[in-house]
C-alpha cells in the first residue's frame, strides 16, 4: 500500500516560487508582520478619514488574530492585554467579565458568521476603538515600533478615553497629559477631525504624501 502524501503546510506553500513560474501574473509578496502593519494602518485611516468604524474594526481584528498566533502567548498581545488592563485598574471581577464578553462578542460577530443575513449586531464604538488600540499595542510589543498612523492613534485614544486607565497608579499623570489635548469628552467626529490633522502632520514630517 502506498504511503499517503503528507499535506503541505501554509508556510511550505508560501515558499513555492509561484511568481517565477507565472511571470504573466502580478504578485504581492509580504510576510505576516507586513500584513499586520498594512491592516492596522488601513483600519486607522478608515476610522479617522472615512469615519467607517466597522471596516476599521474588521481589519484590526484580523491583525490581532495574526499577532496572537505569532506571539505564542506573549504578555501584552491580543485581547488578553485588555483583560490585564482591567485587572490592573482594579475593575470589579463581574464587571471585568461583562466588559470583556462584550468586547469579544463584537470581535467575533463577523468572523464567526451564521447563515442568517438578517441578524443585526450593535457595535459599541468604544469596543471598536479598544480593538484598534489593542492591535496597535500588540504590534508595538511584538515588533518594537510604530508607524505614523499607529503613533497618532495610540496617543490620542489615551486622551479621548483617559477614563479607561482610571484606577491605575499613574492615572493622575495620564489625566494631566490628556487635558493638554482638546479631546476629553469630545465627540467621535471631533476625535476623527483632530486625528486627521495630527496624522497629516506626521506624514508630512516623514516625507509622505499628506493628502489622506
Amino acid at each position: 500500500m502506498s504511503r499517503r502524501k503528507s499535506k503541505m503546510s501554509l508556510d511550505e506553500r508560501a515558499a513555492l516560487p509561484l511568481a517565477q513560474a507565472n511571470p504573466g501574473m502580478e504578485y504581492l509578496r509580504l510576510n505576516r508582520r507586513q500584513i499586520c502593519e498594512t491592516e492596522i494602518n488601513s483600519s486607522i485611516r478608515l476610522f479617522l478619514f472615512d469615519e467607517d468604524p466597522i471596516s476599521a474594526h474588521v481589519l484590526a481584528s484580523a491583525a490581532t488574530e495574526i499577532m496572537s498566533a505569532l506571539s505564542k502567548g506573549q504578555a501584552g498581545v491580543g485581547l488578553n492585554h485588555v483583560r490585564a488592563m482591567l485587572k490592573e485598574a482594579n475593575v470589579d471581577d463581574k464587571l471585568q467579565e461583562e466588559l470583556f464578553h462584550g468586547l469579544n462578542h463584537s470581535y467575533n460577530f463577523a468572523k464567526h458568521s451564521s447563515a442568517d443575513m438578517n441578524v443585526e449586531n450593535s457595535f459599541p464604538v468604544d469596543h471598536i476603538v479598544m480593538t484598534i488600540w489593542t492591535a496597535v499595542h500588540s504590534y508595538k510589543v511584538l515588533f518594537g515600533k510604530f508607524t505614523p498612523e499607529m503613533s497618532v492613534f495610540y496617543g490620542i485614544v489615551q486622551s479621548w478615553r483617559v477614563q479607561w486607565w482610571e484606577g491605575e497608579p499613574d492615572f493622575a499623570e495620564r489625566l494631566m497629559i490628556a487635558n493638554q489635548f482638546p479631546l476629553v469628552g469630545a465627540s467621535r467626529e471631533r476625535f476623527c477631525e483632530f486625528g486627521r490633522k495630527l496624522l497629516q502632520q506626521a506624514w508630512k514630517a516623514e516625507g509622505f504624501n499628506a493628502s489622506g
